[in-house]
C-alpha cells in the first residue's frame, strides 16, 4: 500500500501503526528521529538516511539503546547514498520519506519512486503536501489504465534493480535537481 499524508503528527502515527514486529524499515527524511522512535523497537533493522550533521548526532544518540539502527549520511538524490544502504539491506518491508518538497512534489516524487524500485517495500509512506492534493484532484479518465494493483509500497514500471540502469536514472535526475549543495 503506498500512504500518502501530510499532517506530521498522522505521518507518525501511521508509521507507527504500519510497522510490523521483524520489519525492515527504510526511513529518508527523518530529522532527529521522532517518528523512529515510535516504531523502532519492533525492527529487524531500521535503515534511516539524512543529510543534516543534527541528524547525525541525534541518531548516533539513539544507536547506542537500539542496536537494529542503521543511520546513513547522505542526500538521498544521490546515487552514492543508495550504494550506502544497498551495503546494508537488499530490500525493505516499509519505506518512509519525509523529505520536504513542500508545494512542489516532483523531487519527492522522484526520490520515492527511485528508492522504492530498488528495495521494493511492501508498504510505502510518503509525507507531502503537495502530492496528497494532487492525488486528491486527479480522475484517472482513461480505461486503458490497470485499476487493481497488487497491494505493494513501489510502482513496477520503476524497478531499477539493475546499477547501470539507476545510475542512469538518477544522472537524468540531476538535470531537475542541483545536487551540488546542502
Amino acid at each position: 500500500m503506498i500512504s500518502i499524508v501530510y499532517n506530521v503528527e498522522r505521518y507518525r502515527k501511521l508509521l507507527s501503526r504500519e510497522v510490523k514486529k521483524g520489519d525492515i524499515v527504510i526511513e529518508l527524511g527523518p530529522h532527529i528521529g521522532r517518528g523512529t522512535l515510535s516504531y523502532i523497537d519492533g525492527t529487524r533493522l531500521t535503515v534511516t538516511v539524512d543529510k543534516s550533521s543534527q541528524s547525525e548526532n541525534a541518531f548516533e544518540e539513539i544507536k547506542g539503546r537500539c542496536p537494529n539502527l542503521r543511520f546513513v549520511r547522505g542526500d538521498v538524490r544521490s546515487f552514492e547514498t543508495i550504494e550506502k544502504v544497498l551495503k546494508l539491506t537488499r530490500r525493505c518491508d516499509l519505506m518512509a520519506i519525509d523529505i520536504g518538497g513542500g508545494r512542489f512534489p516532483d523531487t519527492v516524487f522522484k526520490v520515492w519512486a527511485t528508492w522504492s524500485g530498488i528495495f521494493k517495500p511492501r508498504d510505502s509512506i510518503i509525507r507531502n503536501r503537495g502530492i496528497a492534493e494532487f492525488v486528491q484532484r486527479a480522475e484517472v479518465r482513461d480505461d486503458s489504465i490497470k485499476r487493481k494493483f497488487e497491494d505493494d509500497g513501489w510502482l513496477s514500471e520503476w524497478g531499477r534493480a539493475m546499477p547501470h540502469k539507476l545510475k542512469k536514472q538518477l544522472d537524468e535526475f540531476g538535470f531537475w535537481v542541483d545536487l551540488g549543495g546542502d
